[in-house]
C-alpha cells in the first residue's frame, strides 16, 4: 500500500503473478462484511471495482478477493455512492 498525494493506491498480483495497481476509494460495511471500493490505475471509463475484504487473525494482512456477486456488488455500490454525494455533492456526481 503507497499513499501518494492523499490518495492510497494498493498493489494486488493476479494469479499470473503481475501487479494491478488501484485507488481505494472507500471501504464500505455490508452485512457484516468489509468491502473495498477501488478504482483500476489506467480506467479509461472510471469504473470501479468491489474487492470483499478478509484480514488475517492478527490484522497483519488483508486479503483481497473480487466479490463475483453481482447483488453485492450492487448495494456496495450504492452505499459507496449515497456516502459520495453526502459529503461531496458539490464535486462528484454520479451515471447511472
Amino acid at each position: 500500500m503507497d499513499k501518494t498525494n492523499d490518495k492510497i493506491i494498493i498493489e494486488l498480483y493476479d494469479q499470473a503473478k503481475q501487479i494491478h495497481k488501484y485507488e481505494l476509494l472507500d471501504i464500505v460495511k455490508y452485512d457484516e462484511n468489509e468491502y473495498a471500493v477501488m478504482l483500476p490505475e489506467y480506467s479509461l471509463d472510471g469504473e470501479v471495482e468491489i474487492f470483499k475484504l478478509k484480514h488475517s487473525k492478527d490484522k497483519s494482512a488483508t486479503l483481497y478477493k473480487p466479490e463475483p456477486n453481482d447483488y453485492i456488488n450492487m448495494q456496495v455500490y450504492e452505499m459507496f455512492k449515497e456516502k459520495m454525494q453526502r459529503y461531496h455533492s458539490d464535486r462528484i456526481k454520479f451515471e447511472d
